[in-house]
């Protein structure tokens, strides 16, 4: 047995740290196990083993011992270990923030045990008996086709019974209690999505061919899914996982938000009952630590999760799906490791030798750039699955309306009644919450800011509050301007609750629903509104981009996008791709059933390239205009981009130190070829103070990703990176998106 174990903590420094295994252990920690040691001062602080020893470079006398181990065999699959050890090189982090991302559940190891109801003897007896309640009969035809097992509770709401009526068919013997593990709560969109398969059009059977053919060589291919909205792609995506559960592997479905979870987990399910778990940040930790160990046991093949679900302890994975792969939510933002999840997926798919789709309607231009290069496969879905066009669009321009149409135009309220009329829904989309973006002072034009941050403070009439969207600071409407003491203070701007409001004003008959952060802050409460939509409960849905993504509802025939340029105005290269996106996605939501669906597109900057692209639904025209424009400034996809940023509440100290380390930089950088590289800035980031640090950055622009890892890798570089500064946190962010 080796007499040292050497491990890594939760921390950002780089060195692997030895530790004693005492002797008197039956066997070594595992690699990949985690262990309790006392780290600095610390007593039982939680690491991972990364490797084993006989011999250390320190004095034996001052090696502390491993104080307890807590697994018998590592919690990270191979696979899933060599994917983290690559994500700590090419993101510029410890080992330990790479492992400890793909693994957050600290010390837990036992999973809680509840009494749930599963098939009892006379389930099918019961089932064929044609005298049985009409109650007891839906109740067992909903279990069946959930084929697993659920607390009583849950059984009986989804079923719309009493929970007598459960007990009942335990007491008969059709149902039976037992403690095991407590599933998760099933979605109520779940029981909608179990039909039949439907038949594929020749665009998704083509798609599925490729894609099978694929999997049947049990190699790496990666394929980019370019498919219109309602293309179908998302049934592609379910046949491919049939063929991979055929051939006894598992796959990986990742979504951008926890917001699209729900309703993407439930179709899942109802293709494939009881064999899918659900991994992401929403859970309670319980819960979500008893998904990460069904899958490591192999109890479910399909695991469906927002972009930490990438590191899923799934073995032998076969297929790895990354659905809306243009989402900038796939981004890690903070903390360490700062990857992204779809290019984590890429990586995967290498090593796994699994095929992997990314998907989208709208994708991004390293995507498609990627395709260029031969790196990447194309398939393209034209049309949309049903025989139905996509909608109409039609652009209103809201320059010099009248004060009456400052929220809906003239145009939006006949479409939005017409609409309501024929008793078909509407979606208006404002990707901005609260009542009134900002509050000014007529006398001398100031804006009420946050004492935090340098963004203006939205009004929320809800709780009669002015909040920062960036650090939750929240106070009263003030009595006076703070600056000349004026009572002149005027509410500007709108946002999704004044929207409502106005809605809810002009149609009081309409069932109207808001759908944004404010709404879904209560656990459940985005699927409980998407749900009451699919049944046609709400008339009128107002959100933010929780509307724009995976939206399949047919009873949509209008969509209103209340300010097409909300994306337009912010100071970042990607502004006019994430607008491009943004109505792309949501125009798609209209026109899925079967009448005809409408676009009205509210613009005060209706002469924008990409807006007028995306209404055409141009995908291809606005990946050639922006692809120029970005190569002649230097940007990607065409270059590969490493944001630092420094951060301080002394704003003097943070401009000093941030330019050092960027003159030493520009030293390293100018033993490289001229015009290949370069350092853009350092500046004040866009929002120059967030939570009262004040925030410096400098981009380095390279031609490839290797001659980044050279520049990082470079002693000096590398020492200055890893340098401890004083009251200053620093960010190294490796092809970031957002630059704010």
């Amino acid at each position: 047995m080796p007499k040292y174990a050497e491990v890594v903590f939760n921390h950002p420094l780089r060195e692997r740290f030895s530790y004693e295994i005492a002797a008197g252990w039956e066997s070594p920690p595992p690699i990949g196990g985690r262990v309790q040691a006392q780290f600095g001062r610390q007593a039982n602080t939680l690491g991972i083993v990364v490797g084993h020893t006989d011999s250390c470079d320190f004095d034996p006398e001052k090696i502390r011992p491993l104080l307890n181990s807590l697994d018998r065999e590592s919690v990270y699959p191979e696979k899933v270990f060599e994917l983290l050890q690559w994500v700590s090189d090419y993101y510029f982090c410890s080992l330990g923030e790479s492992l400890f991302a793909a693994f957050p559940f600290g010390s837990k190891t036992e999973i809680r045990l509840a009494k749930v109801v599963v098939r009892g003897n006379r389930f099918e007896e019961m089932l064929a008996d044609e005298k049985i309640t009409a109650q007891r009969r839906t109740t067992l035809e909903f279990f069946q086709g959930h084929a697993g097992s659920l607390p009583m509770t849950e059984l009986a709401r989804l079923a719309g019974v009493s929970q007598g009526v459960v007990k009942g068919l335990v007491d008969k013997g059709a149902l039976a209690l037992k403690e095991q593990a407590r599933p998760q709560a099933v979605s109520q969109a779940e029981a909608l999505y179990r039909s039949q398969r439907p038949t594929l059009n020749a665009d998704q059977q083509a798609a599925v061919d490729r894609i099978q053919a694929s999997l049947e060589k049990g190699a790496f291919e990666q394929y980019l899914i370019h498919g219109v909205t309602g293309s179908g792609k998302t049934e592609v995506f379910l046949s491919a996982i049939e063929k991979t559960l055929e051939l006894g592997k598992t796959a990986l479905v990742l979504v951008p938000e926890i917001g699209l979870t729900p309703q993407t987990a439930a179709r899942y399910r109802g293709r494939f009952p009881g064999k899918v778990e659900v991994l992401h940040s929403g859970l309670t930790q319980a819960d979500r630590f008893q998904s990460w160990r069904r899958a490591q046991r192999g109890e479910a093949p399909v695991v469906v999760g927002t972009r930490s679900a990438v590191f899923a302890p799934l073995r032998n994975v076969g297929l790895i799906v990354v659905d809306e792969e243009h989402d900038p939510s796939y981004k890690q933002a903070d903390p360490a490791p700062r990857y992204h999840g779809r290019d984590v997926a890429i990586y995967r798919g290498h090593l796994e030798k699994a095929v992997v789709l990314l998907g989208s309607a709208t994708p991004s231009l390293e995507s498609y750039e990627n395709v260029a290069r031969k790196k990447s496969q194309l398939i393209e879905m034209p049309n949309r699955a049903t025989a139905h066009s996509l909608p109409k669009v039609k652009l209103v321009d809201m320059r010099m309306r009248p004060p009456s149409e400052r929220v809906l135009s003239f145009e939006a309220r006949e479409s939005i009644a017409e609409t309501f009329q024929m008793g078909m829904q509407s979606i208006l989309f404002l990707n901005r919450r609260g009542h009134s973006t900002q509050l000014s002072c007529r006398e001398c034009g100031e804006v009420v800011q946050c004492e935090n941050c340098s963004v203006p403070l939205v009004w929320h009439e809800s709780s009669q509050s002015l909040i920062c969207h960036y650090c939750e600071f929240k106070q009263k409407e003030p009595e006076f301007c703070p600056s000349c003491k004026s009572v002149w203070i005027r509410a500007r701007g709108f946002g999704t609750e004044q929207v409502t409001q106005t809605v809810q004003s002009l149609f009081p008959r309409a069932r109207v629903e808001r759908i944004d952060l404010d709404t879904t802050r209560q656990a459940g409460a985005h699927d409980r509104i998407l749900s009451a939509f699919r049944k046609k409960e709400i008339d009128i849905l107002v959100g933010t981009q929780m509307v724009s993504k995976g939206l399949d509802m047919p009873g949509v025939r209008l969509v209103v996008v209340v300010q097409a340029e909300t994306s337009l105005n912010i100071a970042d290269f990607r502004a006019a791709e994430r607008s491009f996106a943004l109505l792309t996605q949501v125009a798609g939501r209209a026109g899925r059933g079967e009448i005809e669906g409408r676009v009205l597109v509210q613009s005060f900057q209706p002469h924008h390239y990409s807006i007028h692209l995306a209404l055409e639904h141009n995908y291809k025209g606005f990946r050639s205009l922006e692809r120029k424009i970005r190569r002649q400034l230097q940007l990607p996809p065409s270059t590969r981009l490493l944001n630092v940023r420094m951060e301080g509440e002394d704003p003097e100290k943070v401009q000093e130190t941030i330019q050092a380390l960027a003159s030493e930089f520009e030293t390293v950088l100018a033993t490289h070829p001229p015009k290949s590289c370069r350092i853009i800035g350092p500046t004040p980031c866009p929002l120059e103070r967030i939570q009262s640090r004040y925030r410096w950055q400098f981009l380095i622009a390279t031609q490839d990703g290797n001659q980044r890892a050279a520049i990082l890798g470079h002693p000096d570089i590398e020492a200055a990176l890893l340098k401890k500064y004083s009251k200053i946190k620093l960010v190294v962010d490796v092809d970031p998106l957002n630059l704010l």
